[in-house]
């Protein structure tokens, strides 16, 4: 498998990612593919495989908007 660099990660997202290490026993790359695979399992589920959908777009902010009426 290729190695893959992020720049610039939030140090707080770094923290996360190294408890969650720390919990399960994992090294860091066993932590980040499964963190991404869960992910993008979850976002695939839910519909969210395209984030540049217009369509999903509206239809969030109509729910949205729907939600905060009394």
């Amino acid at each position: 498998m290729p190695d893959l660099i992020i720049a610039d990660v939030d140090p707080l997202l770094v923290e996360r990612v190294r408890r969650i290490s720390l919990t399960r026993g994992w090294t860091q790359g066993q932590t980040l593919i499964a963190l991404l695979e869960s992910g993008l399992f979850h976002g695939e589920r839910a519909g969210d495989s395209s984030f540049a959908n217009p369509e999903q777009s509206a239809l969030a902010e109509a729910i949205a908007a729907l939600q905060s009426l009394p």
